[in-house]
Protein backbone atom coordinates (compact mmCIF):
# COMPACT_ATOMS: atom_id res chain seq x y z
CA UNK A 1 0.00 0.00 0.00
CA UNK A 2 1.48 3.89 -1.09
CA UNK A 3 2.11 5.57 2.24
CA UNK A 4 0.33 9.32 2.02
CA UNK A 5 0.99 10.21 5.47
CA UNK A 6 3.49 12.83 3.98
CA UNK A 7 1.38 14.57 1.59
CA UNK A 8 -1.83 14.43 4.56
CA UNK A 9 0.66 15.79 6.77
CA UNK A 10 1.19 18.50 4.37
CA UNK A 11 -1.93 19.22 3.73
CA UNK A 12 -2.69 19.45 7.38
CA UNK A 13 0.32 22.15 7.83
CA UNK A 14 -1.50 24.43 5.37
CA UNK A 15 -5.16 23.70 5.40
CA UNK A 16 -5.77 27.45 5.97
CA UNK A 17 -4.10 28.81 3.16
CA UNK A 18 -4.84 25.97 0.81
CA UNK A 19 -8.38 26.47 1.92
CA UNK A 20 -8.57 30.03 1.04
CA UNK A 21 -7.06 29.57 -2.28
CA UNK A 22 -9.26 26.50 -3.06
CA UNK A 23 -12.20 29.03 -2.36
CA UNK A 24 -11.11 31.37 -4.16
CA UNK A 25 -9.77 29.61 -7.12
CA UNK A 26 -13.34 27.84 -7.03
CA UNK A 27 -15.72 30.60 -7.20
CA UNK A 28 -13.65 31.77 -10.22
CA UNK A 29 -13.84 28.65 -11.89
CA UNK A 30 -17.60 28.80 -11.14
CA UNK A 31 -18.33 32.59 -12.67
CA UNK A 32 -16.07 32.66 -15.56
CA UNK A 33 -14.68 28.94 -15.72
CA UNK A 34 -15.84 28.11 -19.22
CA UNK A 35 -13.26 31.08 -20.82
CA UNK A 36 -10.20 28.74 -19.09
CA UNK A 37 -11.97 25.44 -18.80
CA UNK A 38 -8.97 23.63 -20.73
CA UNK A 39 -6.06 26.10 -18.35
CA UNK A 40 -8.26 24.57 -14.73
CA UNK A 41 -8.81 21.46 -16.17
CA UNK A 42 -4.81 20.99 -17.30
CA UNK A 43 -3.55 22.79 -14.52
CA UNK A 44 -5.76 20.29 -11.82
CA UNK A 45 -4.87 17.39 -12.91
CA UNK A 46 -1.04 18.40 -13.30
CA UNK A 47 -1.16 19.59 -9.84
CA UNK A 48 -2.73 16.80 -8.78
CA UNK A 49 -0.42 14.06 -10.33
CA UNK A 50 2.94 16.15 -9.20
CA UNK A 51 1.39 16.73 -5.17
CA UNK A 52 0.70 12.86 -5.31
CA UNK A 53 4.21 11.94 -6.52
CA UNK A 54 5.69 14.29 -3.80
CA UNK A 55 4.09 12.76 -1.36
CA UNK A 56 4.58 8.77 -2.70
CA UNK A 57 8.81 9.59 -3.15
CA UNK A 58 8.95 11.34 0.10
CA UNK A 59 7.41 8.80 2.10
CA UNK A 60 9.71 6.30 0.62
CA UNK A 61 12.30 4.66 2.80
CA UNK A 62 14.78 3.85 -0.43
CA UNK A 63 13.97 6.19 -2.12
CA UNK A 64 16.52 7.45 -5.45
CA UNK A 65 16.60 11.28 -4.85
CA UNK A 66 15.91 13.64 -2.16
CA UNK A 67 14.27 16.78 -1.09
CA UNK A 68 14.51 19.55 -3.72
CA UNK A 69 15.22 16.97 -6.70
CA UNK A 70 11.71 15.15 -5.56
CA UNK A 71 10.18 18.88 -5.69
CA UNK A 72 11.56 19.18 -9.12
CA UNK A 73 11.02 16.02 -10.70
CA UNK A 74 7.14 16.16 -9.28
CA UNK A 75 6.83 19.55 -10.78
CA UNK A 76 7.73 18.34 -14.17
CA UNK A 77 5.68 15.04 -14.26
CA UNK A 78 2.78 17.43 -13.63
CA UNK A 79 3.22 19.91 -15.80
CA UNK A 80 3.45 17.22 -18.53
CA UNK A 81 0.44 15.50 -17.33
CA UNK A 82 -1.20 18.81 -17.29
CA UNK A 83 0.14 20.04 -20.84
CA UNK A 84 -1.44 16.35 -21.67
CA UNK A 85 -4.85 17.20 -20.23
CA UNK A 86 -4.97 20.02 -21.74
CA UNK A 87 -4.74 19.49 -25.27
CA UNK A 88 -7.59 17.16 -24.70
CA UNK A 89 -10.02 19.21 -22.84
CA UNK A 90 -10.85 21.23 -25.94
CA UNK A 91 -12.78 18.38 -26.90
CA UNK A 92 -14.36 17.24 -23.35
CA UNK A 93 -17.66 17.79 -24.53
CA UNK A 94 -17.13 15.05 -26.76
CA UNK A 95 -16.01 12.71 -24.04
CA UNK A 96 -19.52 13.83 -21.90
CA UNK A 97 -21.82 13.63 -24.47
CA UNK A 98 -19.68 9.93 -25.31
CA UNK A 99 -20.32 9.14 -21.30
CA UNK A 100 -23.74 10.03 -21.66
CA UNK A 101 -24.68 7.87 -24.77
CA UNK A 102 -22.83 4.76 -23.09
CA UNK A 103 -24.64 5.17 -19.93
CA UNK A 104 -28.40 5.46 -21.23
CA UNK A 105 -27.04 2.34 -23.80
CA UNK A 106 -26.51 0.19 -20.88
CA UNK A 107 -29.63 1.37 -18.91
CA UNK A 108 -31.73 0.28 -22.09
CA UNK A 109 -29.58 -2.93 -22.10
CA UNK A 110 -30.59 -3.97 -18.81
CA UNK A 111 -34.20 -3.29 -19.85
CA UNK A 112 -33.73 -5.49 -22.50
CA UNK A 113 -31.29 -8.23 -21.58
CA UNK A 114 -33.79 -10.75 -19.98
CA UNK A 115 -35.68 -10.71 -22.94
CA UNK A 116 -32.89 -11.10 -25.51
CA UNK A 117 -30.02 -12.19 -24.75
CA UNK A 118 -26.79 -11.41 -25.92
CA UNK A 119 -22.85 -12.59 -25.95
CA UNK A 120 -20.46 -9.94 -24.29
CA UNK A 121 -19.19 -9.23 -27.75
CA UNK A 122 -22.58 -7.97 -29.01
CA UNK A 123 -22.71 -6.01 -25.78
CA UNK A 124 -19.37 -4.35 -26.37
CA UNK A 125 -20.40 -3.21 -29.52
CA UNK A 126 -23.68 -2.49 -28.73
CA UNK A 127 -21.95 -0.11 -26.05
CA UNK A 128 -19.21 1.06 -28.32
CA UNK A 129 -22.38 2.83 -30.96
CA UNK A 130 -24.08 4.13 -27.93
CA UNK A 131 -20.72 5.85 -26.82
CA UNK A 132 -20.45 7.12 -30.27
CA UNK A 133 -23.81 8.37 -30.72
CA UNK A 134 -23.97 10.13 -28.03
CA UNK A 135 -20.97 12.23 -28.78
CA UNK A 136 -22.32 12.99 -32.08
CA UNK A 137 -25.09 14.26 -30.73
CA UNK A 138 -23.91 16.48 -27.76
CA UNK A 139 -21.09 17.73 -30.14
CA UNK A 140 -23.18 20.92 -30.73
CA UNK A 141 -23.78 21.49 -26.74
CA UNK A 142 -20.23 22.26 -25.80
CA UNK A 143 -21.01 25.39 -24.31
CA UNK A 144 -23.47 24.00 -21.64
CA UNK A 145 -21.43 21.31 -21.24
CA UNK A 146 -18.28 23.34 -20.29
CA UNK A 147 -20.53 25.84 -18.07
CA UNK A 148 -21.35 22.21 -16.22
CA UNK A 149 -17.61 21.23 -16.06
CA UNK A 150 -16.35 23.95 -14.79
CA UNK A 151 -19.23 25.19 -12.74
CA UNK A 152 -18.83 21.21 -11.17
CA UNK A 153 -14.89 21.66 -10.85
CA UNK A 154 -15.35 25.06 -9.13
CA UNK A 155 -17.87 24.04 -6.50
CA UNK A 156 -15.61 21.27 -5.18
CA UNK A 157 -13.29 23.43 -4.73
CA UNK A 158 -15.03 25.72 -2.74
CA UNK A 159 -16.48 23.03 -1.00
CA UNK A 160 -13.21 21.25 -0.13
CA UNK A 161 -11.84 24.92 1.12
CA UNK A 162 -15.17 25.84 3.07
CA UNK A 163 -15.23 22.79 4.88
CA UNK A 164 -12.24 23.76 6.34
CA UNK A 165 -12.74 27.37 7.25
CA UNK A 166 -16.08 26.19 8.91
CA UNK A 167 -14.45 23.44 10.87
CA UNK A 168 -15.96 20.89 9.30
CA UNK A 169 -12.38 19.28 8.69
CA UNK A 170 -8.94 19.40 9.12
CA UNK A 171 -7.65 18.89 6.13
CA UNK A 172 -9.35 19.57 2.84
CA UNK A 173 -8.34 16.26 1.59
CA UNK A 174 -10.26 14.94 4.43
CA UNK A 175 -13.77 16.20 3.28
CA UNK A 176 -16.92 14.87 4.57
CA UNK A 177 -19.22 14.48 1.56
CA UNK A 178 -22.31 12.74 3.30
CA UNK A 179 -22.68 15.78 5.44
CA UNK A 180 -25.24 18.11 4.46
CA UNK A 181 -23.50 21.31 4.88
CA UNK A 182 -21.08 20.30 2.24
CA UNK A 183 -23.70 19.05 -0.19
CA UNK A 184 -25.41 22.04 0.05
CA UNK A 185 -22.62 24.14 -0.82
CA UNK A 186 -21.66 21.67 -3.77
CA UNK A 187 -25.52 22.25 -4.93
CA UNK A 188 -25.64 25.39 -4.51
CA UNK A 189 -22.32 26.43 -5.81
CA UNK A 190 -22.49 24.45 -8.92
CA UNK A 191 -25.98 26.05 -9.68
CA UNK A 192 -25.45 29.28 -9.11
CA UNK A 193 -22.03 29.42 -11.08
CA UNK A 194 -24.22 27.56 -13.96
CA UNK A 195 -26.62 30.17 -14.27
CA UNK A 196 -24.27 33.02 -14.09
CA UNK A 197 -22.36 31.57 -16.65
CA UNK A 198 -25.69 30.91 -19.41
CA UNK A 199 -26.86 34.44 -17.74
CA UNK A 200 -23.53 36.50 -18.63
CA UNK A 201 -23.21 34.42 -22.44
CA UNK A 202 -27.15 35.35 -23.04
CA UNK A 203 -26.23 38.91 -21.92
CA UNK A 204 -22.85 39.11 -24.25
CA UNK A 205 -24.95 37.93 -27.07
CA UNK A 206 -27.90 40.60 -26.61
CA UNK A 207 -25.22 43.60 -26.55
CA UNK A 208 -23.25 42.13 -29.44
CA UNK A 209 -26.68 42.19 -31.54
CA UNK A 210 -27.08 45.54 -30.47
CA UNK A 211 -23.83 47.03 -31.83
CA UNK A 212 -25.00 45.05 -35.57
Amino acid sequence: MVDMSGLNSAAETYAYEASIFLVVAGITCCLFGHRMLAWIVGLSIGGVVGITIFGIVSTMESAPVGGDEVLGISVVIGLIAGAIVFRFTKRIHMLVGGLVGLLVTMMALTVVEPYYPTTMIMKAIIADVGFLLGARMLRSQSNIISYLASSGAGAIGVMMGLSVLLGDSSSPLMVDISSSTNRTILFVAAAAGTYFQIYWLTREGATDDLDY
